[in-house]
């Protein structure tokens, strides 16, 4: 019996046929107009690298139709994937959130613990200190014995002087979209961001670091970096990987 995930191998099915037809994925390219490099993505199944889905499910009919096979079945399969993927990210969650509450209440367990360590050594210094000053007389300081006011330095010596801050330069990126494409975007190392534009529309992003891009349909995008045009290697249908600056 097969595992569970070859059951949803809609990329495996696709490979398959193409394979026993002896269709070459250059020949897949030519009558399709999908880039090889996104019809390889497809073959392995790479979610990660995948367009959005709407996207995904056009490839895969034109797909099929060009190597012959069910277009409705590799959609389904797609599906089946997809659905299988969200199961398992649930359980992942669910374990991972479980796995965060028992670190945070051993967290919370070593802070007080540390809390009520801390105040009993500052309770016992404090008692050590009244007791040093009940047994010695008080001191006076040389000042005071000559009559002569603090000055103005002397008080303040000790006080840090605070530097300036600077407030980093923004790297404005706008994206203009000649016909429909998706974008997926990744802003100073955070979480990644994906976007579906319409022909027409533009995307004005800002950052402080930088941007890693990846854009599906690269022909179909205009860049502007910091007001500046940015070009862009790549034709329509072709997905394009891009870092900035």
């Amino acid at each position: 019996m097969k595992p569970e995930k070859e059951l949803f191998s809609f990329g495996r099915y696709l490979q398959s046929i193409r394979m026993e037809k002896k269709i070459s994925l250059e020949k897949v390219s030519e009558e399709t107009r999908i880039a090889v490099g996104t019809l390889k993505i497809i073959e392995k199944e790479d979610l990660e690298a995948l367009p959005a889905e709407v996207f995904v499910r056009g490839f895969l009919r034109a797909f099929a139709h060009a190597v012959g096979a069910d277009a409705a079945e590799a959609v389904k399969l797609y599906e089946a994937r997809l659905n299988l993927e969200s199961k398992l990210s649930g359980a992942a969650r669910f374990s991972g959130r479980s796995a965060i509450r028992l670190w945070r209440n051993m967290f919370l367990s070593v802070v007080a613990l540390l809390s009520v360590i801390i105040l009993s050594l500052y309770g016992f210094s404090y008692f050590q200190n009244q007791m040093r000053l009940s047994e010695t007389p008080q001191m006076h300081g040389l000042n005071d014995k000559s009559g002569e006011p603090l000055t103005q330095d002397a008080q303040g010596s000790n006080t840090p002087k605070g530097s300036p801050t600077t407030q980093s330069e923004k790297l404005i990126l706008t994206i203009i979209a000649v016909e429909d494409l998706w974008v997926k975007v990744i802003i100073d190392n955070k979480a990644p961001d994906e976007y579906n534009l319409s022909a027409g529309e533009n995307l004005e992003l800002e950052a402080s670091v930088g941007y890693n891009l990846l854009i599906g349909n690269a022909g179909a995008c205009e860049l502007k970096f910091n007001g500046e045009p940015l070009s862009i290697s790549g034709k329509i249908g072709e997905i394009v990987s891009l870092q900035l600056p």
